[in-house]
């Protein structure tokens, strides 16, 4: 069964394939950003900053040995002195060891967040990507299917509704050719007329030549 269709305006569908298209091309510009975004921050993760703390765990780590090797000399130089303080190098020590601490903490920090952060990137893939799907499958096929709606419409337009000129045209033709047939049809009653003239004609000779003979 076929289905008419209410078609108001061609231009409407234009319209609104011209902002189809410009939908598309914002939300593949959305999506692309987001990954981007998405990929430096694990990135920044994973890479720059786990591997800052790491290597500042093994630096930090140095400086304690160096603390407690400087506050061993310091000792062994304090036996039979009670002149020598090892103040300063306890100091270190504890200084030392709390930044070691802190880079250690930053680290299982960064290795706790990874995971948390690899889970919120796919639940956001999940709900991004059928978006993306859409616009790179089914929505293509739907602007193609509007671009054909509106050549068939703009072609059915062009074929059934002629312009005003034309109508112009085809009015005046018909206007002229039934003055014609009327003309011809005028001259075509005129020579009816005459023999009924030239038989009134003779009867009239013929009664004066009978009164003559008379």
């Amino acid at each position: 069964m076929s289905r008419a269709a209410n078609v108001q305006s061609i231009q409407t569908l234009k319209d609104f394939k011209l902002a189809m298209i410009a939908f598309g091309e914002d939300a593949r510009n959305a999506l692309s950003g987001v990954d981007m975004d998405l990929r430096r921050m694990r990135d920044w993760l994973e890479r720059d900053q786990l591997g800052y703390w790491q290597m500042q765990v093994k630096r930090r780590s140095e400086e304690v040995m160096q603390a407690r090797s400087d506050l061993h000399r310091r000792k062994i130089s304090q036996q039979g002195s009670d002149a020598v303080s090892d103040t300063e190098q306890k100091e270190a020590l504890r200084e030392a060891t709390r930044r070691l601490r802190i880079a250690e903490e930053k680290v299982a920090l960064i290795r706790r967040l990874v995971p948390q952060l690899h889970h919120a990137i796919a639940e956001y893939h999940s709900h991004s990507q059928p978006l993306g799907d859409h616009i790179s499958g089914s929505f293509e096929r739907s602007l193609a299917v509007l671009e054909r709606m509106v050549l068939s419409l703009e072609a059915y337009v062009s074929t059934f509704a002629p312009s005003a000129s034309r109508m112009d045209q085809a009015g005046s033709g018909a206007t002229t050719s039934g003055a014609s047939t009327t003309t011809s049809a005028t001259d075509a009653e005129a020579p009816a007329d005459a023999p009924a003239e030239a038989t009134a004609s003779a009867a009239s000779d013929t009664e004066a030549a009978a009164q003559a003979r008379s």
